[in-house]
């Protein structure tokens, strides 16, 4: 197991596509500086300004509501190699399908975690120098927004790996990833929905969502523990969807 973990580190930080990804991440958090930051001082009204110490985590909490990045990792690390005909016969037929989905698991979760984290001290560094106020973040809530993140990251590439796992090709496999997380948000606006969304749970892990005037729309957000458990329920259903799969699409 340890050496499926270590191979497939090697193998995702060699990918031109897990730097191109971050690239995109980088310049999305740019965007997210100017509409936080700057935005704000030249509209005359309409746009909170969030000064320090807050704005720290509203920034972080933007950046990893951007949960098409482990949604779109997760199926390069899996769909890519499914497309494969010997990859296809070792992750399906292999009695090990388990150590190996949960190898690319944990490694395409610490993957995105990493570069979230970079993306959240980019944004940090910016609110540091161009955000109004003073004041910071306590350790302990710098941790929780690192293990929050890390949450975050688990579940969501859980599903990239589910969808890659029954659609066994990249370009399907991020198609329908995509797609689901754009319907999810959707059907926040169907109150029998929200008590099992994930998209709510994750911005109840993660903050509120009064920044982007979600407020009035959804109601208010779940309690912490509700949202806890409702995140690790999805990553629990989408690593069990990914192995069946693996397991019985082909059977």
């Amino acid at each position: 197991m340890i050496g499926l973990i270590a191979a497939e580190i090697t193998k995702t930080f060699k990918r031109r596509t897990y730097w191109v990804l971050t690239v995109v991440l980088t310049v999305v958090t740019m965007l997210l500086v100017g509409l936080f930051l700057f935005l704000p001082r030249v509209v005359d009204e309409g746009m909170p300004i969030f000064s320090k110490p807050e704005i720290y985590t509203v920034g972080a909490a933007q950046v990893l509501g951007q949960t098409w990045f482990p949604l779109i990792l997760a199926a390069l690390a899996l769909a890519g190699e499914l497309a494969t005909s010997a990859w296809a016969t070792a992750l399906t037929r292999n009695s090990r399908r388990g150590q190996h989905l949960m190898a690319r698991m944990l490694t395409a979760t610490i993957s995105a975690w990493i570069a979230m984290l970079a993306a959240i001290a980019l944004f940090t560094v910016a609110a540091f120098f161009f955000a109004t106020g003073s004041g910071s973040l306590t350790v302990e809530e710098w941790l929780g927004i690192g293990w929050k993140a890390l949450l975050v990251q688990f579940t969501w590439v859980g599903l990239g790996l589910a969808f890659s796992a029954f659609l066994r090709s990249v370009g399907p496999a991020i198609g329908g990833a995509i797609a689901f997380m754009f319907i999810e948000g959707l059907l926040l606006l169907w109150p029998a929905w929200r008590p099992v969304s994930l998209s709510l749970a994750t911005s109840a892990i993660l903050g509120d969502l009064a920044a982007a005037d979600f407020g009035p729309v959804i109601g208010e957000l779940p309690e912490f523990r509700t949202a806890l458990i409702t995140a690790l329920a999805w990553a629990v259903g989408a690593a069990l969807l990914a192995w069946a799969g693996l397991r019985f699409r082909d059977a």
